[in-house]
């Protein structure tokens, strides 16, 4: 399943095996810092794969943001699903999630793109926050804004957190077939909810709080903002099967995407 036209759903299908950062849990996950000091990873998340250790290693302290965004995912899917027959049950045996992440259904479309949003979202905010040292505030917007207002502040790294939550999360995902490409979909409609819900947060300045003109950055969203989007797609996630280019000069990752089923 997919969250939705397909850039902006979730997406679903039955075949195949699911990989993914949500799907094995670890406790024997040793890393070593900058410092050479032993960092042991949360025992909800699985055992990191080459390529995540080395952007661990790349970006200090970018692991606590890492476990602290999937803590929150797991947190706003149970709120999200608490009224429901499927509540999100989680557990502390190797699969966290349980059985569920073995089926092509919306469930399991939504804990890949709240996990997803979870990781960029922290990381994005560690920046601003200046817990990251690869990363700062997003000093892009700088100058001329409006008639009474100009970009200033401190904007949340939401680039920093989109780009390090592809390479992170997505090179969990092996494969080339109908799972890895759904799941690569529902992985990026998680970021891309984060993104498109960021907001713009001003402050006046001026005598006795005139605001003659006022100072504006972007800002991330609530995570709640994010889990309510991601569950409305939830609800009207699409069955997807593989569509085809047509071109015999495409690569076979290419050629193949996704398409609705009906």
């Amino acid at each position: 399943l997919a969250l939705s036209s397909l850039s902006n759903t979730l997406a679903v299908n039955n075949s195949g095996r699911w990989w993914g950062i949500i799907n094995v849990a670890s406790s024997t996950n040793l890393l070593t810092d900058s410092k050479n000091v032993q960092l042991v990873l949360d025992p909800s998340l699985q055992l990191l794969s080459r390529k995540q250790r080395k952007l661990i290693r790349q970006n200090p302290g970018i692991l606590h943001s890492v476990s602290s965004g999937l803590q929150t995912a797991i947190k706003e899917c149970k709120w999200q699903f608490r009224n429901r027959r499927w509540n999100c049950p989680t557990s502390q045996g190797p699969n966290i999630f349980g059985k569920i992440v073995n089926r092509g259904c919306r469930e399991t479309a939504f804990i890949f793109a709240i996990t997803s949003a979870g990781v960029t979202h922290s990381v994005a905010r560690s920046c601003s926050e200046g817990s990251i040292e690869s990363c700062t505030c997003d000093y892009r917007r700088r100058g001329p804004g409006g008639p009474d207002w100009h970009w200033g502040g401190c904007s949340d790294n939401i680039d920093f957190g989109r780009l390090f939550g592809r390479e992170f999360v997505d090179s969990s995902e092996k494969g080339r077939d109908l799972r890895f490409l759904m799941n690569l979909h529902n992985n990026e409609a998680g970021r891309m909810t984060v993104f498109s819900e960021m907001r713009q947060e001003c402050k006046c300045h001026g005598m006795s709080g005139s605001c003659t003109v006022r100072t504006c950055w972007m800002r991330l969203p609530t995570f709640r903002a994010v889990g309510d989007v991601l569950k409305d797609r939830f609800d009207g996630a699409s069955r997807v099967i593989y569509g085809n280019k047509g071109s015999n000069r495409a690569s076979r990752v290419e050629l193949h995407h996704l398409e609705p089923e009906n």
